[in-house]
This record gives C-alpha cells, sequence and structure tokens, in this order.
C-alpha cells in the first residue's frame, strides 16, 4: 500500500497483514534506528503509537488510554499532575526530528507524531529533496570498455560473496563470544569487562564493599526558584526555610508557591539518566539504591558512593563538593544567565562558558566527603546540557576513548572533571563534544 503524500494511519488493516504494510516497516526501521539504540522506551513507544494506529486503534489513543495501556497507570493516572505521556512523547518527537535530518535524511516517507495527538502521520518527500548524492566512486569512467565493464561485474559478484561470508563468519563469532560469555561463572565475566577502560571507572563507582546511592533532583525547587527569582542554599533547602525567596512573590500565595516546592518531582532525563547506569554490568552486581534529593543526609555523602544528577539548583547537595569542583555552575536568574566559570582557565580556555548557542554540561568525578568512596556528578545547564553528559557517559567507545587519555599507569581512572558543549535541537542534545577537562 504506498503511502499518501499527508496522511495519518486512520484505516483498518487486518492484524496478520499489518506488520508487511509499508508504514509499519518505516516505524520498525526508525526503532531499531542508531538515532533510538540508547533510548528502547521511545521505541517501544514508538511502535506501539503504530501499531495501534494500523490496527485501526486512532481514537483510544488518547493520554488517558496510552497511560494505562503502555505505562501501566490503569485506574490511577492523573494527567494534570503525572506528565509521562506528554514528556514521553515529546521527546519521541523530538528523536524523530533528529532522525530524520541526520541518519533518515535521505529517507522518502517521513514520519511524525503532529502536535496536539498521538497518531502518526507520514509524508512523501520529494525526490530530488530525500535521494542521496550519487557515489561517483561506483560510477565507471565514459571509456570503460564492454569488456572492463563484464570483468568489474564478475569482480563485485565476488566481492558480494566474500561479503556473504565475512557476515557469517561474524554472526558466528559473535554467537559463540555470548555463548562463552553466558556459561562463564561471575569472575570470569569480569575478566572480560576489565579489558575496558570504561569498566575501571565503573567498578570504583559500584564497589562491593560500598553501597551506591542515585540521587535525584528536585524539580519542585527548580519551579520555586522559577517563581520567586531566587535560589536557595543547601541549608535552607534542609531546613525547608524559603522565607527569603517568598518573601519576593507578587504573582501568587507564598502558600501557593511553597506548596510546589514540597512535590515529589524530577525531570525525565534524569530518570532516563539513571535508568541507563544502572544497567552497566557492574551496577546489576552491587548495590545501589536511588533516593530523592531531600530524602538524604550528610552522612549519606561520608558512607556510600554516590550519583548526583541535575543542577545545583535542582539538586543542592552538589554544593558541598563545589570547592573541588574547577567548573562551577553560575545561575542569574534575575538577568537568565545559565553559565559555568571556569576557576583557573588554561591556555586557549574561557573564564566563562555561558549558556547562548550552546549548552554546556559538567561530568565530575570525585571523592566522597569520607574519602572512602566516590561521586559522580552529571550537571548541565539545562535538560539539552545533562543530556549531552549522559550520551558522553554511555556512548562507550568515545567514553573510553577519553579514560585511556587520563589512566593512570596502573590502569586505574584518576579523579576528574569534563566539560562538554552541545548544540540544543528543541530542548535534546544535538552534537556535542568536549571543551576541556581536569583530572585529580
Amino acid at each position: 500500500m504506498p503511502v499518501s503524500p499527508t496522511s495519518s494511519v486512520e484505516d483498518s488493516l487486518p492484524i496478520t497483514s499489518f506488520r508487511d504494510e509499508e508504514r509499519w516497516l518505516i516505524a520498525e526501521q526508525i526503532a531499531t534506528s542508531t538515532t533510538f539504540a540508547r533510548s528502547p522506551r521511545l521505541s517501544q513507544l514508538l511502535l506501539y503509537l503504530c501499531e495501534q494506529a494500523l490496527l485501526g486503534h486512532t481514537a483510544q489513543l488518547t493520554e488517558q488510554n496510552i497511560a494505562a495501556e503502555f505505562f501501566g497507570r490503569k485506574g490511577r493516572f492523573d494527567p494534570a499532575a503525572d506528565t509521562i505521556v506528554r514528556s514521553h512523547v515529546l521527546r519521541l518527537r523530538q528523536k524523530l526530528e533528529v532522525y530524520f535530518q541526520e541518519e533518515g535524511r535521505h529517507t522518502r516517507q517521513r514520519m511524525s507524531i503532529p502536535k496536539g495527538g498521538y497518531v502518526p502521520a507520514f509524508e512523501d518527500v520529494p525526490e530530488e529533496i530525500a535521494a542521496p548524492m550519487p557515489d561517483q566512486r561506483l560510477t565507471p569512467p565514459d571509456n570503460v570498455s564492454v569488456e572492463s565493464s563484464v570483468d568489474l561485474s564478475k569482480s563485485k559478484h565476488i566481492h558480494r560473496r566474500l561479503f556473504i561470508a565475512c557476515v557469517a563468519l561474524s554472526v558466528a563469532c559473535t554467537l559463540l563470544l555470548a555463548s562463552l560469555i553466558v556459561n562463564r561463572s561471575p569472575w570470569q565475566r569480569g575478566s572480560i569487562f576489565d579489558q575496558s577502560p570504561r569498566h575501571q571507572l565503573w567498578k570504583q563507582l559500584f564497589t562491593p564493599r560500598m553501597g551506591t546511592m542515585l540521587v535525584a533532583a528536585d524539580s519542585g525547587l527548580v519551579m520555586l526558584h522559577g517563581i520567586t527569582q531566587q535560589n536557595s542554599t543547601l541549608s535552607e533547602y534542609l531546613g525547608r526555610n524559603f522565607s527569603k525567596e517568598t518573601a519576593s512573590i507578587t504573582t501568587m500565595r507564598p502558600e501557593v508557591a511553597l506548596s510546589i516546592a514540597d512535590r515529589r518531582y524530577t525531570s525525565f532525563v534524569d530518570l532516563e539518566f539513571f535508568d541507563r547506569l544502572t544497567h552497566v554490568p557492574e551496577a546489576l552486581s552491587r548495590s545501589y539504591a536511588i533516593r530523592y534529593a531531600r530524602d538524604i543526609n550528610i552522612n549519606d555523602l561520608k558512607n556510600s558512593n554516590v550519583v548526583l544528577s541535575g543542577s545545583q539548583d535542582a539538586n543542592p547537595w552538589i554544593e558541598v563538593f563545589e570547592p573541588q569542583m574547577n567548573f562551577v555552575l553560575q545561575n542569574d536568574l534575575l538577568h537568565n544567565v545559565r553559565a559555568f566559570a571556569n576557576r583557573k582557565p588554561q591556555d586557549g580556555e574561557s573564564s566563562l562558558y555561558r549558556c547562548d548557542q550552546f549548552e554546556y554540561g559538567v561530568l565530575a568525578f570525585l571523592p566522597n566527603l569520607s574519602n572512602t568512596g566516590n561521586v559522580l556528578i552529571a550537571e548541565g545547564t539545562s535538560v539539552a546540557g545533562t543530556e549531552a553528559i549522559s550520551d558522553f557517559l554511555f556512548a562507550n567507545s568515545t567514553l573510553d576513548t577519553f579514560l585511556r587519555k587520563i589512566a593512570k599507569p596502573n590502569g586505574t581512572i584518576p579523579h576528574f572533571e569534563v566539560l562538554m558543549e552541545s548544540g540544543n535541537l528543541n530542548g535534546s542534545a544535538s552534537r556535542s563534544q568536549v571543551v576541556a577537562y581536569r583530572t585529580y
């Protein structure tokens, strides 16, 4: 069935046939792409929406039904307080934009989730826009003879057979390696992970002798700061004393602002960060706990390995570690300026990295307060800045390259800070790079 120039998926298809339908094949191609590789939940949501639409269930693709059927919020979903559907679909729209701007820029059919609804739409793209430039390396010169063309055809045929044989051998080797890993004992599996620099980092954060605490940011506090245009210190946060902040409120009653600050919200990008973190092999075999920022105390930062997500205004515990840090967030709410200060600039570095054309994020690996464990801080000027840190941390080849550069002679990873710069595509990180780093 051809895809109409601009259409949403409205017509019902038999359940046995829709998986061969062109629109479903497009959705599968997107869901299994590199762009979506690190976002399995968004891939599942994409396929769920397409499946329901292709089966003719478009009327059921409402926020309430998606929350109940896909996210398991049956009988207890309040859309006024729970934004799980809207936030996921927003990120899905952004991922689709990234896909069609980069990896899928040459595809002739585009898919989107139009704003105001949850039904996928497909659109044909003019051939001159979608078609890739011809590969001149594969175009023979005009003076190539018929005989040489035949030889080229034979050569291509031989190369194709060799390629197929190599792929088959590669698959066989992969399956054999997987079998060996699965059948090894736990200590043998660890010896495989030992080969990568990132394992040295993870095993210093997830240790057998000490638990690891993952501390989620307090988005309710960020909302209070937005209302009052005032930041809070850690001591004010722990004492729940926001009298300084509420004194300047003119847009609402102070008690309403305080009720917002008391709500237990955290950002989706932080939860996604924790989800990725807890799936690294070293975390799966160790003890860890996820805690809310207002539920921990100073002793937790002494007796545990700790991961702090979010910026200092959302996770005030970062304030405790700022004296050790070179790249420190500055947040001027009155003038709407967010930037990372570079306390000791080196040659070619700026003293201030302001959030303007780019977003910034800092990844800091530091000792805990008692020097018995370690702390990992992921802090950004925005969601895109924090997402850039997350992407860097879980892009294995990129992380390994950096860690290999700073590793000690014995292979262990020193404490460090990395300042990342990233583009901002509708609130999500696009391409990012390391701007500066320090080791300690």
